[in-house]
């Protein structure tokens, strides 16, 4: 596969280059994991090391030659040093239980499913998940004891704006009371909130501290 491959499915789904960058600036984060990343190779034009790991045929045929993701990401990258890139094959909800303990600064978790639950092990403490409600995971890290709600994220006429205020009013349902893990499971969606963002930026604190 060539760099097209990466280039057309990032123009499919919206160039999020400038969410990433958002996140780096407030998080100051190096070390980044995406489970479920398909071909979604922006991450890398933001942050300087990342490792995606996805199950797909297509993702394992894409990042197979180091030197075509390498070789795009060297045209965006927004940082001085060369860009590092692993992939790792496999389904994450077994794949990251090899990884070691606390290595990443950052996981990200889009479209992909109840990825919080499966990478919290792999984050350092007081690393950070990047999560949108998605298959409900936005609404399971909020439930889960071991994150922490630390900014919200819109996009509006093509720009991201991270904010830190009033996150009280933030993953409020609109029909209470919130769902419990098991009904999130249940559901294998999102539920509607007040105040909707279109991503949620938690803490990981561990041991629900």
């Amino acid at each position: 596969m060539t760099s097209r491959d990466f280039t057309d499915y990032i123009h499919h789904i919206g160039d999020r280059t400038d969410m990433f960058l958002t996140v780096a600036a407030h998080t100051g984060a190096r070390c980044t994991l995406y489970p479920g990343s398909y071909l979604d190779l922006t991450p890398s034009y933001a942050l300087p090391d990342v490792t995606y790991l996805d199950s797909d045929p297509r993702a394992r045929k894409a990042f197979a030659d180091p030197a075509t993701a390498l070789s795009l990401t060297g045209l965006h990258r927004h940082y001085p040093q060369a860009p590092e890139i692993t992939f790792l094959p496999g389904d994450y909800t077994r794949t990251l239980r090899e990884l070691p303990e606390a290595e990443w600064d950052l996981a990200i978790s889009l479209y992909a499913g109840p990825v919080s639950e499966h990478v919290a092990r792999c984050l350092k403490p007081g690393g950070w998940l990047l999560a949108n409600n998605s298959h409900a995971d936005a609404g399971l890290a909020h439930v889960n004891p071991a994150y922490r709600l630390a900014a919200a994220i819109h996009h509006r006429a093509g720009r991201y704006r991270l904010t830190t205020d009033d996150l009280e009013r933030y993953l409020l349902p609109k029909t209470p009371p919130h769902p419990t893990r098991e009904q999130l499971h249940a559901r294998g969606r999102g539920i509607a909130y007040t105040h909707p963002a279109t991503a949620y930026l938690f803490q990981h604190v561990p041991h629900g501290q």
